[in-house]
């Protein structure tokens, strides 16, 4: 080997031996922590004699909390490779009494150590919301030897306000000891005439599912590792208002079986959902498993009795990921291309997932077609109607159809929910849906087509028909518009029944016309 070789492998080890340290070098973990969200306390009380034993406080993580977290949970972590490793997340709590003065004092900011008034919080990858505990013997120590409240009843004329904030600490790779806190969160002040939230309408937002890998675990199980989006910000005030109570619901769908939920756990955006070897089996792979996943929040009334109500309630649905399965059965050659834009707009309801197409669709598929357009549409979750009117259906997709208006009964009690639809009633539905969605669109009739078969239109569907037929979204045949079935032979033949591949169709030029 000649010296001026050995002296370029040489030089080319030192640079790579380098390299590792200068990133180290380089690399400096976060020191700033948004206050904590969402800040509400929950009173503590011993079981027997019901005595004030101190409070719960629930917090949601900062964005850049949230952000830290994420971080050092990720593979290949440049915090971990670092050499860095995280000591705690702490909560920090102040209080006054009425119009008293807060508890804090500066030398709080340079106490970094296990001191009363903080508490551990989990906040982790996947579980951005928590609570800590304190308890009444925190607060007194830090107090001075403050009188407290012995009992609830305190609250009845007094109040109690709190403000919380971060402590991040975390260590080197030598140990070296830093920490940081973040600034004070918005004040929360307790008494028992505390206003209630509304729970329904809290919940009310429909999740985005991001993805559902089924995977294997150490011992050939399989398992789904899930991900959402950042749940909308009244999800986090009702897992906080509740302490931690909202409930995370999981629905699997195998092959062509029935909706199951296959798991329920805490409010999670990231989670593994284990146990699937009840749905799969254990196989050397599952790479052809045929499968359709959602979810959704519910939440007990139990845990939020300020609302005065019981019961479970349930947010919507989030959108459904699917393997292997196809978004229809059976089609007709000219409904295809519309189709294949209904599965990729959304627009097709889960009771419509690979069904045969060219059957005739009912009233209660044709009411979840007309929610999923309205809210793909508007980009807003409808919500069900508080009080079911009807004796026939309690499915909650009709519900949000008729809160919306895009739909009524068939009576003042009845829906009729499996009757078919014919040509002038999806007519009268979808506009109706395009008026709630559009409200500042021109719904004039000029100029739009007549039909030869207009005297069989109904009078109160004349409008819509007209409507529809103007603006391209459902057409006419042989210069008619085919409104029902007006003789025995008709009726006997199903004419003018609109099919589902129809209706999604119709569905698929209204949200192109009308998209937000």
């Amino acid at each position: 080997m000649t010296r001026k070789l050995l002296a370029a492998l040489l030089a080319l080890v030192i640079i790579s031996c380098t390299i590792p340290f200068s990133v180290m070098a380089d690399y400096s973990p976060p020191k700033v922590f948004g206050a904590p969200q969402d800040f509400t306390v929950h009173p503590r009380e011993d079981g027997v004699d019901k005595t004030w034993q101190g409070f719960d406080a629930a917090i949601t993580a900062s964005e850049e909390l949230r952000n830290f977290v994420d971080m050092i949970g990720a593979d290949n972590s440049p915090f971990g490779a670092a050499g860095y490793y995280v000591s705690d997340i702490l909560l920090q709590l102040d209080y006054k009494t009425d119009s008293g003065d807060w508890h804090y004092k500066s030398q709080w900011d340079e106490d970094f150590t296990y001191s009363a008034n903080k508490s551990i919080v989990r906040i982790e990858k996947g579980t951005y919301t928590n609570s800590a505990v304190f308890d009444k013997a925190q607060f007194e120590s830090i107090s001075a030897g403050e009188t407290l409240p012995a009992g609830m009843s305190y609250f009845d004329n007094h109040v109690m306000s709190f403000r919380t904030r971060f402590l991040i600490t975390y260590q080197d790779s030598a140990g070296q000891p830093y920490s940081y806190y973040s600034p004070w969160s918005d004040t929360f002040a307790f008494s028992n005439k505390l206003k209630s939230e509304d729970p329904a309408k809290l919940i009310n937002h429909a999740p985005v599912l991001t993805s559902a890998e089924l995977k294997k675990s150490w011992d050939g199980k399989p398992y789904f590792s899930i991900a959402s989006e950042k749940a909308h910000k009244d999800l986090s005030t009702l897992n906080s208002i509740s302490n931690s109570w909202v409930k995370t619901e999981v629905w699997l769908k195998v092959g062509k079986g029935e909706w199951k939920q296959c798991y329920s756990g805490n409010f999670e955006e990231l989670f593994n959902v284990e146990g699937m070897e009840a749905y799969f089996g254990l196989k050397e792979s599952y790479n052809d498993a045929v499968y359709q996943i959602k979810f959704r929040y519910s939440f007990d009334y139990n845990y939020y009795p300020e609302s005065g109500k019981t019961g479970i309630i349930y947010g919507p649905f989030s959108n459904v990921i699917e393997k292997g399965m196809s978004a229809y059965s059976n089609a007709s050659n000219w409904a295809k291309t519309e189709l294949d834009k209904a599965d990729q707009y959304g627009l097709i309801p889960d009771s419509l997932k690979g069904a045969d197409m060219t059957r005739p669709i009912t009233r209660e598929e044709f009411a979840e077609l007309a929610v999923k357009l309205y809210e793909k549409t508007t980009g807003k979750a409808a919500e069900a109607a508080s009080q079911n009117p009807f004796i026939d259906t309690a499915n909650p997709e009709i519900l949000k159809a008729f809160k919306v208006g895009v739909t009524t009964g068939t009576s003042a009690t009845t829906f009729a929910p499996k009757q078919l639809t014919n040509r002038e009633q999806v007519a009268t539905m979808l506009s109706r849906a395009i008026r709630v969605m559009a409200p500042g669109a021109d719904f004039s009739t000029t100029e739009a087509p007549a039909f030869a078969d207009e005297k069989d239109i109904s009078p109160w569907a004349m409008e819509h028909v007209k409507y529809m037929s103007k603006s391209g979204i459902i057409k006419g045949t042989d210069g008619k518009f085919m409104p029902k079935a007006v003789t025995t032979a008709q009726i006997a033949a199903g004419y003018a029944t609109t099919t589902r591949e129809m209706a999604i169709a119709m569905s698929v030029r209204a949200y192109e016309q009308f998209k937000r």
